[in-house]
């Protein structure tokens, strides 16, 4: 009997213990946090195990895309250092995100479609369901019975991960064997950290492009090839000076800061730029103050440079650039009238915004691509180049930091030579932009609209109103073709930019 209490008291303590663990971990996991799937999926994904086996990059919530430009309805793939996922909205307005293969036959659900009855997704290969947390709800090719039992596998599942939008950038954390958590003792890894700056509501432009993420870092910290690559789009050749530049000396895994000084747009600049590594810059910068008379020609001019960039490395051979404008303060705003400049660029439709960037983005595009495969060819680091001047410091420093805390993905894949495919921007921006898709659609309604018109007038061509009818059909045919093209048809050509 006594023996028998002792083994009663020793359960009872172990339940009591065991019980007091469980509400500890309860309470600790029902603090603010971002989203996390409540699905009890707990095996290690095929894209998870790849990331463990790749070379080692920073672990840090990653920026997957942009929401603003996402469309809520549809299922789009994302990409991350070689790795494909896939993100869609919910009824309940939150973003999941899942790896982009069924479980069935690994087809792509990014080609599935989004039943907003039922609040899943579902792969259209053969109607596999899933809820927002990759639970698999729906095979219909099985009974009820084997159904459930298919279920209970995890196997049925589809991984689903932690999310969390920042500021309209949706954040993913894709790491196996690690908490999110881990963020509140290393605030460097937050989202909240890399949206510094940046307004809540902000605007965005992203595009993939055809050269890879450390590439693409080179490119943004050089503001030495802006006077020359974006001739007559910011600035002019004429604007180029040596630039004072910083040497960043204090490379740590958060990144590092630098200064610069520099002319643009016929204005001296003089600022800095924080790299918040691996996937963030964030430039300000403020224009020399003008005498009197040139205040009176530069009314319109900007007083203040604000640009934040997200830079993501997809896969090898390509990248993806979100671009942010970070807000002026209020104070600035209250002293200052908004620039008539900025005023007109505000109201323009996102679309047509859009298409201003994808023609910045071009004329730097085929420089970028061709370059990154010469230099593999030659070396990876920054070896190949021959740099004497001040403006290339941050470039060396670059360079320094990724072969100490990260590494780029490789081999490259052939250089493309086809500039149709290389320069397409509906693939590589469009396809995937709520706003550039739509007006797409409404520019070929248009099209149809007016060659009715053009047909009926056509018909009556003896009215003179109706050969007016149909002169200015064909005009606004002709236009609405250029728009069409504008939206897929990239290119630039610098020895025709005069």
């Amino acid at each position: 009997m006594a023996l028998r209490r002792s083994i009663s008291r020793l359960a009872m303590v172990y339940l009591v213990t065991l019980c007091l663990k469980t509400a500890f971990v309860s309470a600790f996991s029902s603090t603010n946090t971002p989203t996390t799937p409540t699905s009890s999926v707990q095996q290690r994904s095929a894209n998870q195990q790849a990331l463990e086996d790749a070379p080692p990059f920073p672990r840090t919530w990653v920026p997957l895309a942009s929401v603003y430009e996402l469309h809520p309805d549809r299922p789009t793939p994302l990409r991350f250092l070689g790795q494909s996922y896939v993100t869609y909205q919910s009824n309940d307005g939150q973003w999941a995100v899942f790896d982009d293969a069924c479980p069935h036959r690994l087809a792509p659900l990014s080609e599935g479609r989004v039943d907003r009855q039922k609040n899943r997704l579902e792969c259209s290969y053969h109607g596999w369901e899933f809820d927002a947390d990759g639970r698999c709800q729906e095979i219909p090719q099985a009974d009820f019975s084997t159904m459930q039992k298919a279920m209970q596998n995890e196997r049925c599942h589809v991984k689903s991960y932690p999310v969390h939008v920042e500021k309209n950038i949706l954040f993913v954390w894709p790491w196996a064997d690690e908490d999110p958590l881990i963020t509140v003792s290393q605030p460097h890894c937050a989202p909240e950290h890399f949206m510094e700056g940046v307004s809540e509501n902000c605007t965005t432009y992203t595009r993939d492009l055809p050269y890879g993420w450390d590439t693409l870092l080179e490119n943004i910290v050089d503001p030495s090839h802006v006077p020359f690559a974006h001739h007559g789009l910011q600035g002019k050749r004429e604007d180029a000076i040596p630039i004072n530049m910083t040497s960043p000396s204090d490379l740590s895994p958060e990144g590092f800061v630098f200064q610069f000084e520099d002319r643009t747009m016929s204005m001296r600049r003089q600022g800095g730029a924080v790299f918040r590594a691996p996937f963030v810059i964030h430039y300000k910068a403020d224009f020399e103050t003008p005498s009197k008379e040139k205040q009176k020609k530069r009314a319109n001019s900007p007083k203040v440079f604000n640009l934040t960039a997200i830079m993501l490395p997809t896969k090898p051979g390509w990248s993806r650039i979100i671009l942010m404008g970070a807000p002026r303060t209020k104070q600035i705003e209250k002293k200052e009238k908004e620039r008539l400049v900025a005023k007109i660029f505000r109201k323009l439709p996102s679309w047509l915004v859009h298409t201003f960037s994808n023609r910045f983005l071009d004329s730097d595009l085929a420089f970028l691509h061709f370059q990154e495969q010469e230099r593999e060819r030659r070396g990876v680091d920054a070896r190949a180049y021959f740099m004497p001047a001040q403006s290339d410091r941050c470039v060396s420093a670059l360079r320094k930091w990724i072969l100490q805390y990260a590494h780029i993905p490789g081999p490259l894949p052939a250089p493309l030579t086809d500039r149709g495919v290389l320069f397409n921007r509906w693939t590589q921006h469009g396809e995937h932009c709520r706003h550039c898709t739509s007006a797409r659609k409404r520019v070929a309604k248009w099209r149809t609209n007016t060659l009715r018109l053009l047909a009926i007038s056509l018909v009556l061509a003896k009215f003179t109103a109706a050969r007016v009818v149909a002169a200015l059909s064909l005009l606004l045919l002709n236009r609405l073709s250029a728009v069409d093209k504008a939206f897929s048809d990239g290119g630039f050509s610098h020895y025709d930019n005069h």
